[in-house]
């Protein structure tokens, strides 16, 4: 029965034509990226790692990474989340164990005191030792580390839609620079020595303003 499976499951391949959907196309076409994290490096024995890998399949669908640095960004981001939601876990777990540590001690200075009175209390003893400064250092660092992979990101992609610019290409309606327009007309009409200017037209004698006299005859 297994050898006819596995030969149904030949034919049955070679009739694939593939994926239809644009969804499923843009997927396949990631499928040659590679992930630069592996689960077992990042997520912790107690933790889901089903979990991590829908989120950074999500991420991946989100950001459509197209080579494998921004695939290598859109991972560091991924995993920039998975730390920061664990940090939160931290946070809480801390107080509760202080705040349960504290609690003896609580109820002898306070009759009555609630819950967020017990919070703010451990938080006090908190903030007094190291392990508070300590997660807002860590909080600050992956958040950087996210904004900078998601900012490059952005430059990445930003880079591969604009259209490449021709400097060859004039741009209509733009007028063009005063030593350019006189450069070309040089060109067009070359400096030539200026002519010698013309002679003066020779002079034409003038009439006699003294009109002539009848002359006498003899007698």
């Amino acid at each position: 029965m297994s050898d006819k499976r596995s030969a149904a499951a030949r034919i049955n391949g070679a009739k694939s034509r593939g994926p239809v959907t644009a969804e499923g196309k843009a997927r396949s076409s990631r499928n040659a990226l590679k992930h630069g994290l592996k689960s077992e490096m990042l997520v912790l024995n107690h933790e889901d790692r089903q979990a991590f890998e829908q989120l950074r399949e999500s991420y991946r669908d989100e950001f459509q990474p197209t080579t494998q640095s921004q695939a290598d960004l859109v991972e560091t981001m991924a995993a920039a989340r998975w730390r920061l939601n664990r940090l939160f876990m931290v946070e809480g777990q801390l107080l509760e164990k202080e705040m349960a540590t504290r609690l003896p001690e609580v109820n002898k200075q306070f009759r009555e005191i609630d819950p967020e009175g017990r919070l703010s209390c451990a938080f006090e003893t908190l903030s007094q030792g190291k392990a508070l400064s300590l997660y807002i250092r860590y909080e600050g660092q992956i958040n950087r580390t996210y904004e900078r992979a998601f900012k490059h990101l952005q430059q990445l992609q930003s880079r591969q839609t604009q259209p490449a610019e021709d400097p060859a290409e004039e741009q209509p309606n733009e007028p063009k620079p005063v030593l350019v327009l006189l450069r070309e007309r040089e060109e067009i009409e070359p400096n030539e020595p200026n002519p010698a200017p013309p002679a003066d037209p020779l002079p034409v004698p003038m009439p006699d303003p003294t009109p002539d006299l009848p002359r006498e005859t003899p007698a």
